[in-house]
């Protein structure tokens, strides 16, 4: 279930009885929330595979977003030179306009 233009992340809390439950919390600009319960790890082994199990909720009906960067010149690699966004745009920007 998805809030429309919300933001979804996985997390894991601790219940009363000591089990960590797994959900998928999707969070709205407004501020409004909706939980998706997916289970209860009992113990170590479990928690990893519901963690696995709510990624792939989040992630299911999606398409990768081909960028077609394994076409482009050079090494394929971008170097990070700075934390300004003009630079990532810069490299990216030639790429969009195909």
């Amino acid at each position: 279930m998805a809030v429309g233009c919300g933001v979804a992340c996985v997390r894991t809390v601790k219940t009363a009885s000591g089990a960590a439950a797994v959900h998928i919390v999707w969070s709205s600009r407004g501020g409004s929330r909706n939980i998706d319960h997916v289970g209860s790890a009992y113990d170590g082994q479990e928690l990893p595979a519901l963690k696995a199990a709510a990624s792939e909720r989040l992630v299911a009906g999606q398409a990768e977003l081909d960028l077609g960067l394994a076409r482009a010149a050079g090494s394929g690699q971008v170097a990070i030179m700075s934390s300004q966004m003009s630079y990532l745009w810069a490299d990216f920007a030639p790429l969009m306009r195909r």
